[in-house]
């Protein structure tokens, strides 16, 4: 699969839960779902696909893969030293 980078996914200063919640609401709106939709097809509530997007939660790596799932997308997750976390998207069939 291909990494696209077309922008950073992590902004300085950024805690970890808003780096997460960010990066699954770029994707869901680039996909075009609602919350609730992707709260369906992830198996959560509306509120917590809410509370994930404003960074109000921790989502475990589980939690994670399902919503990755829902997506029809790989999770990419990346710790660079010195850069922090970035998290990524990544349509299936794309190349790394």
């Amino acid at each position: 699969m291909t990494l696209e980078r077309t922008k950073p996914r992590r902004i300085p200063g950024e805690r970890l839960e808003e780096t997460l919640g960010r990066a699954v609401r770029e994707r869901r709106e680039k996909t075009g779902m609602t919350q609730t939709r992707l709260a369906e097809l992830s198996d959560l509530t509306q509120a917590a696909i809410s509370r994930l997007e404003h960074g109000k939660s921790m989502p475990t790596f589980p939690l994670m893969e399902r919503i990755a799932r829902a997506f029809g997308s790989t999770l990419i997750v990346a710790v660079e030293p010195g850069h922090g976390v970035t998290v990524t998207f990544a349509d299936n069939g794309d190349t790394v």
